[in-house]
């Protein structure tokens, strides 16, 4: 545990909650994060590091009723964890948030502000739960982003526990054999599961040990720009875009992590909604799916039909559909950065120089208006010379693919939003 625990940061929130659960009172225990706290390649849900970790609260205090919230949605950052913060996480009122983003996030500003904004909506919600870090890490490569995450849990004193110091060190030493915790690289099996829940538990142990300082340090002043405190996710039930093709999904979810319900599709070339909103920073969610070729669609902020970005729906995974979050506005500023000659949102470099550059200026909230409009298929587009110059081949037939699929945007993100979505 001395390796895993990079930043012990003031234990005074776990320790208030820990004396509530001696007294015998309930709590709610919550994980919010990506595929790794959702437990993907963990044999059985009760075997993931999460479902360990409730279980230990359960069996330190027996006389306490808890409650378990597993808020972790595969393949989605601290940009959508923000946005969901209140409605998956906080609205469950817990005593208790660990938080996982260390692998979906980039090592850049943009998410180290995404970050902040998460950890500020928690940390300063009326229930003011006890926040603890953990930080994982790709395995096959080192690839984290736990060197902006940490420096955001040293600044608000939140523990943090680091696999990269711990587990990944053992890898790196040949103590431990990778394939022997992970299949893929990434997701721990059960065995990986385990050793976070162990290492995580252990520091709970410690402390458990402490006595409770009575004091809770204030809340700081942002690190960041902080633009994403107020980030706010917008769908067909907490908005009203003018449609012109693209028809609301009103289908219930299926399950708690069911997140490609709630927006729209948009099923032919030409269809298109519109919003109006006041805010700095403009997010678009969508669907990119495996059953290719599928459609690619422009998102057109004020009007500006040059500076297009561009949203494509095809995705060049094997293991199922993910939901994209592109960033559109960042403090304000347009994020197109793309040329016709490149026009993927899936030229990273060229992408996240942008958005870098964005960062810069100060933030500049205004009335803005959004138009989605569908494309058609990439080859429609023309984007084969692109497919090839940039290594991408998304859009390249795949069995399961009918070239039917329509284009699914599940919803907007927007901050400093003070009024509802409206029309345009």
């Amino acid at each position: 545990m001395d390796q895993a625990l990079i930043n012990s940061g003031d234990h005074a929130r776990l320790r208030r909650v820990m004396e509530k659960a001696e007294r015998g009172e309930a709590l709610c225990i919550a994980f919010l994060g990506g595929s790794i706290t959702e437990g993907y390649s963990s044999t059985a849900h009760e075997n993931c590091y999460a479902a360990r970790i409730f279980s230990w609260w359960e069996k330190s205090f027996p006389q306490s009723r808890m409650r378990y919230v597993n808020a972790g949605i595969g393949g989605t950052g601290s940009d959508y964890g923000a946005a969901r913060a209140e409605r998956d996480v906080l609205s469950e009122r817990p005593d208790v948030v660990f938080v996982d983003f260390s692998v979906n996030d980039a090592a850049n500003e943009f998410y180290q502000e995404c970050y902040e904004g998460l950890l500020r909506k928690l940390l300063g919600s009326t229930g003011q739960p006890a926040v603890v870090l953990l930080h994982f890490i790709k395995y096959d490569d080192g690839t984290t982003a736990e060197a902006e995450h940490l420096a955001l849990g040293r600044h608000y004193g939140l523990p943090c526990l680091s696999v990269r110091s711990s587990i990944y060190a053992m890898i790196k030493s040949g103590e431990l054999e990778a394939e022997s915790i992970t299949a893929d690289g990434l997701h721990p099996n059960d065995k990986g599961h385990g050793m976070i829940a162990e290492l995580v538990s252990a520091f709970l142990e410690e402390v458990r040990k402490e006595a409770y300082p009575g004091e809770e340090a204030a809340l700081p002043a942002a690190l960041t720009a902080n633009a994403w405190e107020d980030i706010t996710l917008w769908q067909n039930g907490n908005s009203s875009p003018e449609l012109s093709g693209f028809s609301a999904d009103k289908k219930e979810k299926e399950y708690p992590a069911d997140h490609f319900r709630g927006g729209w599709t948009g099923k032919k070339a030409g269809d298109e909604i519109r919003f109006r909103f006041y805010g700095s920073e403009l997010a678009v969610q969508f669907r990119r799916t495996v059953k290719r070729p599928a459609p690619v669609a422009a998102a057109v902020v004020d009007g500006d039909e040059r500076r297009p970005v561009f949203l494509d729906a095809n995705f060049d995974q094997d293991w199922g559909d993910c939901l994209s979050t592109v960033p559109v506005l960042r403090h304000g500023q347009l994020l197109d950065g793309l040329t016709p000659e490149r026009r993927s949102p899936l030229c990273y470099d060229t992408y996240n120089e942008v958005i870098r550059l964005a960062g810069e200026k100060p933030v500049q909230a205004a009335e803005h208006t959004l138009c989605i409009r569908v494309l058609g298929e990439p080859e429609e587009l023309g984007w084969e010379k692109a497919a090839l110059n940039t290594g991408e081949v998304a859009w390249l037939k795949s069995e399961e693919g009918s070239g039917e699929t329509a284009f699914d945007l599940l919803g907007i993100l927007v901050s400093a939003a003070e009024k509802k979505g409206e029309t345009a």
